[in-house]
């Protein structure tokens, strides 16, 4: 029997859940309304609901299972719902030659450096991979390239097609290309605003990205040559701005994001970095940094704060002992505690071996950065909806 037309049929199973708002107390818009539902299937009285938005933090996943059952609770002729995660993310349509198949172009910034910019856009990449989305991360932070350390990316050279195009290096689910692959990793980089728009360029049209639903850009903090470059180049979907609480940092964030503002770039969010110290011992918090200043910065934007990210002392530290028998780590929180070799000289020790996760720390800060990915992936779904709403 075709059950489209029906009240308990797939119709009527999206209006239901359609009604509920289901999500929107997570991600601030249901996922209805953001098509984050795939085709409804009804399998005897079982509904069969696939969620096509990328979602990478469990509680999340969680909240919205329960959501789902309790909205069609009352559907007649529905027992039970089975609620299945299958990324596919919509595509806004349009293309530019440098990155004809990439989707969505997502740029990270900041006002200022030392804020956790790059450590944000790392682990966004990650969990959006570890969620199901295909996904690059550029490192075009020319002064301060950290991707190649942050994902233990020991080789440093890219590979290169028949038609001379870089190949990004891969990690963890992610394909990366950094400045780091290309300077040598004890080398000044000093660039002049005409030698940054070229390499910009070169990163996006001289790599084989291939199709990605998403490409994390990583952009040097300020509102510099590179963000020019890259808002004149490339159609970015939208930005994400890192800051911490303290007032100084939240002015720069402020600039950078009338920065964006002033080319048509749409902000998805704020994320506030260091936003708090939990004291091992005692278990207290302490708002080292002041607090509030993601959220006062949001209201003058009118865009969300994606996240607040504890203080977590174990992330990007690297292990000091001169001779260790195995090699260093940095602990990461969407990966965990990376084993990596951190010169030339270790990586030739016999003692060496490839990078590794050795155990999973994200714990409190993890879980924060893991609800930013979702946050910044329902921001995107809520723009592209948006703006086929506007084509219509």
């Amino acid at each position: 029997m075709d059950r489209e037309d029906t009240e308990s049929g797939p119709g009527g199973i999206r209006a239901a859940l359609r009604e509920a708002a289901v999500g929107r107390e997570v991600l601030g818009r249901g996922l209805a309304d953001l098509a984050g539902f795939g085709p409804v299937r009804v399998q005897g009285t079982t509904a069969v609901v696939p969620v096509t938005l990328p979602v990478p933090d469990g509680d999340v996943r969680t909240a919205i299972e329960g959501e789902v059952r309790e909205a069609l609770a009352g559907v007649e002729g529905i027992d039970a719902a089975a609620v299945s995660f299958e990324p596919a993310v919509s595509d806004p349509g349009e293309r530019v030659d440098f990155v004809p198949e990439v989707k969505h172009v997502v740029a990270v910034g900041s006002g200022k450096g030392g804020v956790g910019k790059s450590t944000v856009a790392t682990n966004l990449a990650v969990a959006l991979a570890a969620a199901g989305a295909r996904v690059g991360l550029l490192d075009a932070d020319v002064y301060g390239p950290n991707a190649p350390q942050l994902l233990g990316l020991e080789e440093r050279t890219p590979d290169a097609t028949r038609e001379d195009r870089m190949v990004p290096r891969s990690a963890h689910g992610v394909d990366v290309m950094s400045i780091g692959f290309i300077a040598g990793e004890d080398d000044p980089v000093i660039w002049r605003g005409p030698l940054v728009d070229e390499f910009i360029k070169q990163l996006f049209g001289d790599v084989e990205w291939g199709a990605l639903d998403y490409l994390i850009v990583d952009l040097p903090p300020g509102t510099g040559d590179a963000q020019l470059s890259l808002v004149q180049h490339v159609p970015v979907t939208g930005a994400v701005v890192v800051t911490t609480p303290q007032a100084v940092a939240v002015d720069d964030a402020s600039r950078s994001l009338e920065g964006f503002a002033r080319y048509d770039v749409p902000v998805l969010g704020i994320v506030e970095n260091m936003a708090g110290f939990r004291c091992p011992d005692c278990g207290t918090s302490h708002d080292i940094f002041d607090s509030g200043g993601a959220e006062a910065l949001a209201a003058e934007v009118d865009a969300p704060v994606l996240g607040q990210v504890p203080i977590d002392p174990a992330v990007g530290e690297l292990d000091a002992a001169e001779e260790p028998p195995d090699p260093p780590g940095v602990s990461i929180p969407g990966i965990g505690r990376l084993q990596l070799p951190r010169t030339q000289a270790e990586r030739e020790r016999p003692t060496s071996a490839d990078p590794m996760v050795t155990s999973e720390t994200g714990g409190e800060t993890g879980r924060a950065l893991s609800l930013v990915a979702t946050r910044t992936a329902a921001r995107v779904a809520e723009l592209t909806v948006q703006d086929g709403e506007d084509g219509d």
